[in-house]
């Protein structure tokens, strides 16, 4: 049935309660489509903490009627493309690929996530995998920084979970455990099927309709009880046998719902998102002490954070911290200059045109619109929209969130520390 059509964008509902959200371009050469299932790790618990992203791994371990070894073989024929991940709100399925292998492509994704085998011994060979994946991200003590800082800002709440869960977690699941938690949150009302880029909207409709034809339309137990999340100011040292100390900083922000979402894309790229930026220009052009700075948001449905990270040599910790601190507080006490609001709208525009091009890009962006029923703005609309922001907003925004006496801070340094 369809249901919208609106700014080049059409969305269907299918009889087992699955969205399909369809944009057109037959001027490019690729499409991608992409099946997005809206459960991450803030929908766990403390005991199945990492069940998500074990489901994300172990659909590619094959299918009823294919094994793992064929799944591949037909990946790679249509462009290896075929890829998934996992985030803190949704697990994300998808494939760039040829209009002429979008049909073996949906038939691929259909039949991953309707006829998973779900094997007991490859589960096991996989939990392995995972586990390493554990280890190589707290290896990385850029990621984990990050990781470290949001879990105890959201301690003992869903949003600070891990999403890669933890070893004990991984190593007690079982392939029944697995099958019962697909049967809750992999149903049609929790589905949304996006494609973007060169196709044929009816046959591409019966495809999906066809290769996502077992899907229940929804599952006894299925709800989506997320409760927005409190923040939480911490500071945390962790010294490891390392060279670099690597520092996060975190300020709560707006959520990519929230109605300043535009004036914080531009505060982020005043702030720290380029080699024009504050951050970048003061503590490396201007000073040389560090090689990596820059600042990032973590946005989510209902609240959201903006981190500033910074590696560097420990000796010169307490220089880089400082000309941090000096920036945000200049940014609370005089705002933003207009030279920069207009370079950072220029930046935006240039952005959010570029990704334009990518099928893959459209595809999440349409599909993460339809998931959380967020109103469907065109093109021309967001640009405006960017247009639109004022001093006055940034500077609003800034005062409301950069606030250094509620700044968190997370450092990952070399063993015996002199901060």
């Amino acid at each position: 049935m369809h249901i919208n059509s609106d700014n080049n964008m059409d969305v269907y509902l299918l009889d087992n309660g699955i969205r399909v959200v369809f944009e057109q371009n037959n001027h490019l050469n690729s499409v991608t489509v992409g099946a997005w299932i809206g459960v991450g790790s803030r929908d766990e618990n403390k005991d199945n903490n990492g069940i998500s992203h074990m489901i994300e791994h172990m659909l590619f371990k094959g299918t009823s009627t294919m094994s793992a070894k064929r799944l591949a073989e037909r990946c790679a024929i249509i462009g290896g493309n075929l890829n998934a991940y996992t985030s803190k709100e949704n697990t994300e399925f998808y494939c760039k690929t040829l209009p002429s292998c979008l049909k073996e492509a949906i038939d691929i994704l259909g039949d991953m996530i309707c006829h998973p085998k779900l094997d007991e011994e490859d589960l096991e060979r996989e939990k392995g995998v995972v586990c390493e994946e554990i280890d190589m991200y707290k290896d990385s003590p850029e990621d984990a920084v990050h990781e470290v800082l949001q879990k105890k800002i959201w301690t003992k709440q869903p949003l600070g979970y891990l999403i890669s869960g933890k070893k004990k977690n991984v190593r007690g699941f079982t392939s029944s455990y697995i099958k019962e938690y697909m049967d809750k949150y992999y149903v049609g009302e929790n589905i949304v099927v996006s494609v973007a880029g060169n196709f044929k909207k009816k046959d591409t409709l019966s495809w999906i309709k066809a290769a996502f034809l077992d899907v229940k339309s929804k599952g006894e137990a299925f709800v989506h009880n997320r409760s927005i999340p409190s923040y939480n100011k911490v500071n945390f040292v962790k010294e490891k046998d390392i060279e670099q100390l690597h520092m996060n900083l975190a300020f709560r922000s707006p959520s990519f719902m929230d109605k300043d979402r535009y004036a914080a894309v531009i505060l982020n790229n005043i702030l720290g998102s380029d080699v024009n930026s504050r951050l970048f220009q003061t503590v490396r052009e201007n000073n040389g002490l560090t090689y990596s700075v820059c600042s990032y948001p973590s946005s989510f449905s209902d609240t959201g954070l903006l981190h500033i990270y910074a590696a560097m040599n420990e000796t010169q910790y307490k220089k880089v911290y400082s000309l941090i601190e000096d920036i945000i507080y200049k940014l609370n006490d005089k705002g933003i200059t207009a030279s920069e609001l207009n370079d950072a709208k220029k930046q935006t525009i240039v952005e959010m045109t570029l990704s334009q091009d990518s099928t893959a890009s459209r595809m999440s962006a349409n599909a993460k619109r339809v998931i959380y029923n967020v109103n469907n703005e065109s093109f021309d609309e967001r640009i405006s929209r960017i247009n639109d922001v004022t001093r006055t907003d940034v500077n609003k925004l800034i005062n409301k969130y950069l606030k250094l006496e509620e700044m968190s801070k997370g450092i990952i340094g070399p063993m015996n520390l002199n901060i």
